[in-house]
């Protein structure tokens, strides 16, 4: 089976830039573990994650079960999109994202699963684009385009997206000091000299020599053809070779200590201008009814008189409260902070 750890050159990359590499994934999991964490309210810690390069062929028949199949994307300044996979395994997604299949029915919970899924790693990449483009200056875009709970021992992985080879990241992940759960991460190595481009423009990754060309022929000498007037003629001979300007690569690094990393990631967005919503109730009214209202007409809400009314950011519930008037202006005092993992689920 083609698979190898990578320990040195990866794909065409030479030591230095996977190191590289390796060093702003490793930023960018601390962000997202610290992010993730903050949204789910866990403690969440990846440790010893492992890196393997393997053909796309083998790599999908590792993966016989259920899992969560997350299609994603890193998407270039230029628009170049670089295909990706993120595999998590049902229970562990299920306790992750607090989704449990009591009490519902089969259809049910898998598009319960897959929504939370998909809701929390969508906000999840939304962070992290801000935070690369901050932190490195690299435009980078994360995202998402299907998320799906799927039983791959029926319905193999189709990794053809990611070409004939393929760097898989493994990473055990604890939540809240229990169990290590498997979570697998992968993309093409065709990409990652495209990535590490992205990231400094003047790490341009190795290009093979061509071989040197066949000599020319011989042409026996004789009289030079007369140089037309008004024409400089082409150089002839050996021509001197310019050696390119090689300089090692500067990254930003991403790495940071544990203390005040939250906050500081939390300041570069404090001015951020976000929608604030207070709602008073809802009621799903059918067509007829609505051409019905007039002047006069009452609307039945879905709450009752006295009962919190919901505060909502970028129509996202955060917290509830109680309609109060302040200075002949409406307002809302703050009675509860919705739980981020009450949130998603809702």
């Amino acid at each position: 089976m083609a698979e190898k750890a990578v320990a040195g050159e990866l794909g065409r990359l030479t030591a230095d830039q996977t190191s590289k590499l390796v060093e702003f994934g490793a930023g960018l999991q601390q962000s997202a573990l610290e992010a993730l964490g903050t949204t789910l309210d866990k403690k969440l810690e990846v440790a010893g994650a492992s890196c393997s390069t393997e053909a796309t062929g083998d790599l999908a028949s590792k993966f016989p079960g259920m899992f969560v199949v997350i299609d994603s994307d890193v998407r270039l300044e230029d628009g170049t999109s670089l295909p990706a996979m993120l595999l998590i395994g049902e229970d562990e997604a299920a306790a992750l994202f607090n989704v449990t299949p009591d009490g519902v029915e089969e259809d049910e919970y898998k598009a319960k699963l897959e929504e939370s899924v998909q809701t929390t790693v969508t906000d999840l990449t939304d962070f992290l684009t801000l935070s690369v483009s901050v932190n490195s200056n690299a435009q980078l875009q994360f995202g998402i385009s299907a998320v799906e709970l799927r039983n791959l021992a029926m319905s193999p992985l189709d990794l053809s997206s990611l070409g004939d080879e393929a760097l898989a990241i493994s990473m055990p992940l604890t939540v809240d000091d229990g169990p290590a759960m498997e979570i697998t991460y992968m993309m093409s190595v065709d990409s990652l000299g495209h990535l590490l481009v992205a990231l400094d423009p003047t790490a341009a990754p190795p290009v093979s020599a061509a071989p040197p060309p066949p000599p020319l022929p011989s042409i026996p000498a004789g009289p030079s053809p007369a140089t037309p007037p008004g024409l400089t003629p082409l150089p002839t001979g050996h021509q001197e070779q310019h050696e390119a300007v090689v300089r090692p690569a500067q990254f930003t690094s991403f790495a940071t200590s544990a203390e005040g990393a939250s906050m500081a990631n939390i300041d570069l967005i404090l001015d951020v201008q976000l929608r604030v919503t207070v709602e008073l109730g809802r009621k799903l009214m059918s067509v007829r009814d609505i051409l019905a209202l007039g002047p006069g007409s009452v609307v039945e809400l879905d709450k009752v008189a006295g009962e919190p009314v919901d505060v909502l950011v970028n129509d996202r519930l955060i917290a509830t409260g109680e309609v109060v008037v302040a200075d002949d202006n409406f307002g809302v005092r703050i009675t509860d902070i919705v739980n981020p993992a009450k949130r998603l689920g809702r």
